[in-house]
């Protein structure tokens, strides 16, 4: 999904081509931009060692407590709602600007060095959409200790990295992917309310902790109606958020998406009464519990 978004998508033919044309034997630009696409996949990684530094330093209890820990709940909640107004293009959500240009300064030194630091480069500037995505991975899993930490980052390093790889071996395929468009503004709003119903289930976990009641199982499910039904309307041109551009055209995906919004959200809708079918078992975990 990261790799869908305008922050990386139109980098892909970009840097294969640069692969392919400063490389005078396939051979070498497939091995390069192999080679980036490991460097990736390594950075990602990376950012879960102080996971594992710290997991010996402190009570394996800790990570058992973060999900039921009431202000780490509250934390992430205003972390994921960031998050949403930040697919949403209320603001960016980037690092500084002295870090990107001192890996971009560097992305020319040898061959090897050189390539680790175009990857880093990557990796930074398109912190904007894949930081709320590796962010809602990582804190959906930090209560499972440091190694699934790393699973889920090596996995998303694999999922970015494994594309640079794989067209520079068949760069005919280039030809093939869809081009830049209004589409990945598309992705990315529909990213910001998957986001909003995460925030939902944080501030659910923090409420069932101390019986505030201010998010009954009801009212839960009713807020997650409430955010697939703005998808629907999003993708069905109803709904302008940002620099969204009105829908045109309706694709195959496009219609293919709206109705699997739709169906998820008349899936939830038994869940608003106290019937047999209220249970929800398909997103068990997710909202609090019957009993709430």
């Amino acid at each position: 999904i990261a790799l869908l978004t305008p922050c990386v998508f139109p980098m892909v033919p970009v840097t294969v081509t640069f692969f392919t044309k400063k490389s005078s034997k396939r051979g070498a630009a497939v091995q390069n931009a192999a080679l980036y696409g490991f460097f990736i996949f390594l950075i990602y990684v990376a950012i879960t060692i102080p996971f594992h530094i710290a997991s010996n330093a402190i009570s394996p209890e800790i990570f058992n407590n973060i999900s039921t820990n009431v202000w780490l709940n509250l934390i992430f909640f205003v972390v994921f709602v960031l998050f949403a107004l930040s697919f949403f293009g209320l603001f960016e959500i980037v690092l500084p600007s002295s870090i990107a240009n001192s890996a971009d300064s560097k992305s020319g030194l040898g061959n090897v060095s050189g390539i680790f630091f175009m990857a880093a480069t990557l990796s930074i500037v398109s912190f904007s959409c894949t930081g709320p995505l590796l962010g809602t991975l990582l804190a959906n899993v930090a209560n499972e200790g440091p190694w699934p930490l790393t699973a889920g980052a090596a996995g998303f390093g694999v999922a970015l990295g494994l594309p640079f790889a794989l067209f520079a071996l068949f760069p005919n395929w280039l030809h093939s992917l869809p081009r830049s468009g209004g589409w990945m503004t598309d992705v990315k709003v529909v990213l910001g309310f998957v986001e909003l119903a995460l925030a939902v289930k944080f501030l659910a976990n923090a409420d069932n902790v101390e019986q505030w009641g201010l998010l009954k199982r009801e009212i839960f499910v009713a807020a997650w109606i409430l955010i697939g039904l703005c998808i629907v309307a999003y993708l069905l041109g109803w709904l302008k958020i940002g620099h969204s551009a009105p829908v045109k055209k309706f694709s195959r995906t496009r219609i293919a998406f709206t109705a699997l919004f739709a169906a998820l959200t008349l899936y939830l809708v038994p869940g608003l009464f106290n019937t047999v079918h209220a249970r929800l078992g398909l997103l068990s975990g997710f909202p609090p519990p019957v009993s709430y």
